[in-house]
């Protein structure tokens, strides 16, 4: 079994004015399960400070915050289904 994960931020932002800034209170979670689950197509929806990835965040997380959020998951994915065996080739 792999050790890689695919790890998600979840970023809380507030309303100021009519601009959402980020605030304190970032949290990392694993999403590795629930994106191997998924088709490529849907893997291929999932997209940094979208709606898909929204979907990802755990109950507990999204109920510790009321306001605005985004999520942070493409180069996690990048990462994970990147072939190791290039990079050490000296293939980039």
């Amino acid at each position: 079994m792999s050790e890689k994960r695919i790890i998600a931020v979840f970023i809380p932002e507030a309303w100021i004015g009519d601009n959402a800034i980020e605030v304190d209170g970032r949290v990392q979670f694993d999403v590795t399960d629930k994106v191997l689950a998924m088709s490529e197509e849907q893997r291929a929806e999932l997209q940094d400070d979208d709606y898909p990835s929204d979907d990802l965040v755990p109950d507990e997380i999204r109920d510790a915050h009321t306001g605005p959020f985004r999520v942070e998951i493409e180069q996690a994915i990048e990462d994970y289904f990147s072939n190791d065996e290039e990079r050490s080739d000296g293939h980039d």
